[in-house]
């Protein structure tokens, strides 16, 4: 057990990567996994909520300031510039949709697992995933009409319910089992690395699937699509990292660029299929682009 785990830590990358290129090369059966998405959360979020003290919680609340930055940056700024971006490179109206659309999803939820790896603020990064993924249903209709003038009809109860199987379902479990069965807790630890990666690896290649024809149609429309989605996770964590270390200690700056940049594209991607695919296209991309972050994650850990 110990060979596969270290095997699953060193080439989690590897892993998302072969369900991405699944993704592509053989949609049909990834569209037959979309069922399997919500467990697979459901699970990293359970491995998620162990790397949470949450006696430490009550210490981040006290400091309002970097998570007021956190929704500021998520809902405002990042949906602004990509915004701005999608209309100097002439995208339609449904285009910018899209675009915006994947620019307002919520923190990753499996954001505090990520934050840990790279020696972050645990507890501020699962305070921010909450908050953002509360306030997603409200503000992501609001934005969208105040710009497009367009009414997404968005059910605010499956929204409501995925958080709940997501969120705090999870919590209670996990409480519980600390109290009534910790044993259990210290051996699921063990199985930590290969759980995490297979369940990355079942949603990567569902919802890589979903737009596998339009990703793979390499017109000059798909490469600004693609760099709009390194715009998204990959700029604005280098340069809110950068520019919050300014202010924030090093361990809050790089969990408030981690908790703001990269988004839970696969909501929005989710979300989305249910109106088109093309609403769904960048956050499909965005799924893509998770991997070489989470591999950036993986390959600089401590040193970011």
């Amino acid at each position: 057990m110990y060979k596969v785990e270290s095997f699953f830590k060193q080439y989690f990358s590897l892993v998302l990567l072969f369900g991405a290129l699944l993704g592509l090369s053989v949609p049909s059966i990834g569209n037959k996994l979309t069922s399997l998405v919500i467990p697979s959360l459901f699970v990293l979020m359970l491995f998620t909520i162990l790397k949470v003290d949450f006696s430490k919680i009550k210490s981040s609340l006290k400091n309002p300031l970097p998570i007021l930055i956190a929704i500021f940056l998520s809902y405002i700024i990042i949906p602004a510039v990509l915004y701005y971006l999608s209309s100097i490179f002439n995208f339609t109206n449904e285009q910018k949709l899209s675009v915006l659309f994947s620019a307002l999803a919520p923190t990753v939820l499996s954001a505090p697992y990520f934050v840990s790896i790279i020696k972050g603020d645990v507890e501020f990064a699962f305070v921010v995933s909450i908050l953002l993924t509360m306030m997603a249903p409200f503000v992501i209709p609001l934005e969208l009409y105040f710009v497009f003038n367009t009414s997404i009809d968005i059910s605010f109860v499956e929204i409501f319910e995925s958080i709940l199987i997501l969120v705090f379902l999870p919590i209670v479990i996990i409480f519980i089992l600390k109290k009534v069965a910790p044993n259990i807790i210290s051996k699921s630890i063990h199985i930590e690395n290969t759980s995490t990666s297979l369940m990355f690896f079942i949603f990567t290649w569902a919802l890589v699937s979903l737009n596998a024809h339009l990703i793979l149609d390499l017109n000059t429309f798909m490469y600004f699509i693609i760099i709009l989605a390194i715009v998204q996770e990959f700029g604005f964590f280098f340069l809110i990292k950068n520019i919050s270390k300014r202010f924030f200690s090093k361990k809050l700056s790089k969990s408030l660029a981690f908790s703001v940049a990269v988004k839970n594209t696969a909501l929005t991607a989710g979300i989305a299929i249910g109106f088109s695919n093309d609403l769904a296209l960048l956050s499909s991309i965005v799924v893509i682009i998770h991997v070489p972050m989470f591999a950036y994650i993986l390959w600089k850990r401590e040193n970011i």
